[in-house]
């Protein structure tokens, strides 16, 4: 059994809001609403939007996870190289200096994280801040469904390997929530790691984005609006391959007029 690891303490510097995911439960839309309204955020409440090397700041949970891991590293084939990891502890360490009440940063990648010393590597990015987690969980057998989908559109097949990322059978790794909840519990503490309901979530605001945001600041009313914000849903997916199938079938038809 692993000894327990102190949760991060108060202090005086900015506390750090970490939005870990999970996938497939508007994290995209979230992280575009962030970025297209840090001005405001940081005019209305002091909140600074973290700014990693990629849009999704997944460089973050590949650089925390044992090397070991299978998890879809495509286009950082260096995720495991020392000299990268300390590039990437360096650019946090660089915004975690920006001058900000406090800093929110969203990367779904730390969702991959289920040991101890990958979430104390978690820990070490933000040292000396207060750090509240942020957790969206939605339905196992819907999210699960919405992965393998969001996979076989990124090309990447199906694993039969539990250990894998593309494992989407029912007794997958990365739906046993209660194992993430207590992996980051045990480091930044219980009362330090906040769940939103996906979709209780959507029933009530129609975006997870006030959900979310309700455990950052203090009146939801004063967000910059949030409704225009929904991005890769299956919805639009389902409409941009219908569309694509008319536009070829009348290309077929062009053609074979010729």
């Amino acid at each position: 059994m692993s000894a327990r690891i102190e949760p991060v303490p108060s202090t005086d510097h900015s506390r750090v809001f970490v939005h870990i995911g999970t996938h497939k439960t508007g994290t995209t839309s979230f992280q575009k609403w962030l970025n297209s309204n840090e001005s405001i955020l940081i005019k209305r409440f002091g909140l600074g939007v973290y700014h990693g090397g990629f849009p999704n700041n997944r460089e973050l949970g590949l650089a925390c996870a044992n090397t070991d891991r299978l998890l879809p590293v495509r286009q950082i084939p260096q995720w495991s190289d020392s000299l990268w990891r300390d590039h990437v502890r360096d650019l946090a360490r660089i915004q975690m200096n920006r001058e900000f009440e406090s800093i929110i940063v969203s990367s779904e990648a730390l969702s991959f994280l289920r040991t101890p010393e990958e979430i104390q590597r978690v820990r070490d990015l933000f040292v000396d801040r207060q750090v509240t987690i942020l957790l969206t969980l939605r339905q196992p057998t819907e999210f699960l469904a919405s992965w393998a989908r969001h996979l076989a559109r990124g090309k990447y097949e199906l694993s039969d390997n539990p250990e894998s990322f593309a494992y989407v059978e029912p007794d997958s790794w990365l739906a046993r929530y209660d194992d993430l909840i207590a992996a980051y519990s045990q480091v930044f503490g219980s009362d330090n790691v906040l769940t939103v309901d996906y979709e209780a979530a959507n029933a009530e605001f129609g975006s997870v984005i006030p959900a979310l945001m309700q455990h950052v600041v203090d009146d939801v009313s004063r967000l910059p609006d949030w409704r225009a914000y929904r991005f890769n849903t299956t919805r639009q997916f389902e409409s941009a391959r219908r569309l694509n199938g008319r536009i070829l079938r009348r290309i077929k038809r062009l053609l074979t007029r010729g």
